[in-house]
């Protein structure tokens, strides 16, 4: 394939900044799994502050879907203008030396984009608009089950490696994101614990 289709050519600065995208994406993602996904405060959230989690919740949400849809656009949207994807990094490159970097490559995308049509409803219809007949039925849309999701940063993880390595940069780690929303749980698992014992002290009182 010709590294000059539409007279662009991928750069190793183009391929770090999707990485870093894709880091910030998977750190938002780590700390939505902290809050609300795994052995946390769930319950203490939402009767602490019910609506503020709530509404956190959904932010958390409707981001993670909106970045990674954006992330898997296609190459054009509007005339002359390019939008940074995977299809883009996959067709602006140069792989004619290359071809089974190319097809892994192109095996990974169409995982990551069957991924992306498992929540594309939820921001075309709730998130871009707000659809009328979408909220009339009132059906949650772009659920994916945890595999999907698993596989999902499986394949992000694979892409980001190949192409870093395509371009040049084999010291490159592709990044898994990082998260200290447990320092948040903890300092309010502490405060639960701080009151509790002022509670049985006055009782002893």
């Amino acid at each position: 394939m010709s590294a000059n289709e539409g007279g662009i050519t991928v750069t190793k600065e183009d391929v770090e900044k999707f990485r870093r995208s894709c880091i910030w994406l998977r750190s938002l993602w780590l700390h939505f799994q902290t809050l609300f996904e795994g052995r946390n405060l769930k319950g203490e959230l939402r009767t602490t502050a019910p609506a503020f989690f709530a509404d956190v919740y959904r932010l958390f949400v409707e981001h993670l879907i909106s970045h990674i849809c954006r992330l898997t656009d296609e190459v054009e949207i509007k005339r002359g203008r390019k939008n940074l994807t995977v299809k883009f990094l996959i067709e602006h490159s140069d792989f004619s030396t290359a071809p089974d970097t190319l097809e892994e490559l192109r095996r990974l995308s169409e995982s990551i984009h069957s991924f992306r049509e498992r929540i594309l409803p939820a921001r075309k219809w709730f998130i871009a608009h707000l659809d009328l007949e979408a909220v009339r039925l009132g059906k949650p849309l772009g659920a994916a089950s945890d595999s999907e999701w698993k596989q999902f940063w499986r394949d992000l993880q694979d892409f980001l490696d190949l192409m870093h390595r395509h371009h040049g940069d084999r010291n490159a780690h592709p990044g898994a994101g990082w998260s200290d929303a447990e320092s948040l749980l903890a300092a309010l698992r502490d405060a639960e614990l701080w009151r509790e014992q002022r509670r049985r002290e006055g009782a002893k009182s």
